[in-house]
Parts: structure tokens; C-alpha cells; sequence
């Protein structure tokens, strides 16, 4: 495997293409999927997020075999990072629409605010985190980078919520606001998993 910067940024170009490529195939899988009949808009929403997340790190595995011209092999924790986040997605699609639905009687992201979006940063941190641990250590600046921005979006996103609890927590409100906690954790462990892993400089002399 050839390893140099050029060859780096030309497998982060092509997993952010790709990233981009698997969210607008969401609209065709989605429109195959209603022509057996009609889904609800929570399956509806939790199709987004796995079929998103799962084609994204599948995009990255493609990227880095063109980029360096062999298929990498994805660690278990890699692997289990970015399943961990794309459930974690799933799960807050499907708790954050029923709690619209029950707050306003319908779902409206302009109601909803930053949160609406937590969902689709949950997939970029998950498949950023996920190319950290598939490339070499010392390709692992633009991944790094990648999940430190969504680290910092999740943050902000949680944080915004926090003021809220100066009113108390309504009993139909606990299970989005479990949800957007777990949310922070995971942001908070990714961040150090895939810092320990930049940091680690005994996994090069291994070549990895």
C-alpha cells in the first residue's frame, strides 16, 4: 500500500463525495421503499439514518481502495463506533419525531430548532471517526479533524437544550431528553477514542 499526503487528501476528498453521494441516495431508496405501500414518517426517518451511515462508511471502505489501491481492514472499534452512532441516530429520529408530534401535532424543524439536525451530525461524526481508525496514524489529520468539528456541532446542539431544564423536564419530554444525553456522552467518548488513537504513537511501528 502506498502510503503519502497526496494520497490522504485524495481519500478524504472521496469520502466526503461519497458521504455527500450516499445522502442523496437516500431519496431513490426511499421512493423504491413506497411503491410497496405507504411507511410512516418515523421508519420513514430512521431509513434515512441507517441506509445514510451505513452507505457513508461503506463509501469510506471504497475510498480508501482507491486511494491506495488495496481494501482496508476496519478495527472493531471502528466498527463499533460508527454502529454505535448510527443507532444512536435511528433512535433519536424515532423519539424527536413523536415528541414533535406530541408537543405540536406535527413535525416542523423550525419548531424544533438545532435539534432537528442532531440526527444527520450523529452520521458525519460516526463516519469521520470511522476513517480515524481505518487509515494509517499518519493519515489520520483529515478523519481527526472531521470528528473534532462534529464533536464541537453535537456540543453546541446539547448545549442548547440545557437551558430548558430551568423549567423542569415534562414526563413526555424524558425520552428525548435520555436521547440527546446519550447523545453528548457518545460525542464526548468518540472524541477521546480518536484522540488516544492520533496520539498513539506505538501503533507506527507497526505501520498503521
Amino acid at each position: 500500500m502506498t502510503v503519502t499526503p497526496g494520497r490522504g487528501l485524495t481519500w478524504a476528498a472521496l469520502s466526503f463525495t461519497l458521504f455527500m453521494v450516499a445522502l442523496l441516495a437516500i431519496f431513490p431508496i426511499s421512493a423504491v421503499i413506497r411503491l410497496f405501500g405507504e411507511v410512516p414518517h418515523p421508519a420513514m426517518m430512521v431509513l434515512w439514518s441507517v441506509s445514510w451511515g451505513v452507505l457513508s462508511v461503506l463509501g469510506v471502505l471504497v475510498a480508501a481502495q482507491l486511494a491506495f489501491g488495496v481494501w482496508l481492514r476496519p478495527p472493531p472499534l471502528g466498527i463499533g463506533i460508527a454502529a454505535a452512532g448510527i443507532g444512536l441516530s435511528a433512535m433519536l429520529s424515532i423519539v424527536l419525531q413523536q415528541w414533535a408530534t406530541a408537543r405540536y401535532g406535527y413535525w416542523d424543524p423550525d419548531l424544533i430548532g438545532w435539534t432537528a439536525g442532531l440526527f444527520a451530525l450523529l452520521i458525519g461524526l460516526s463516519t469521520a471517526a470511522f476513517g480515524a481508525f481505518l487509515v494509517p496514524r499518519r493519515l489520520i489529520g483529515w478523519p481527526l479533524t472531521a470528528a473534532l468539528l462534529g464533536v464541537a456541532a453535537i456540543s453546541f446542539v446539547v448545549a442548547s437544550n440545557v437551558p430548558g431544564l430551568s423549567n423542569g423536564i415534562r414526563p413526555d419530554s424524558w425520552p428525548l431528553a435520555v436521547v440527546i444525553g446519550l447523545c453528548g456522552l457518545y460525542a464526548l467518548a468518540t472524541a477521546g477514542l480518536v484522540l488516544r488513537r492520533a496520539l498513539d504513537r506505538s501503533q507506527d511501528e507497526l505501520g498503521i
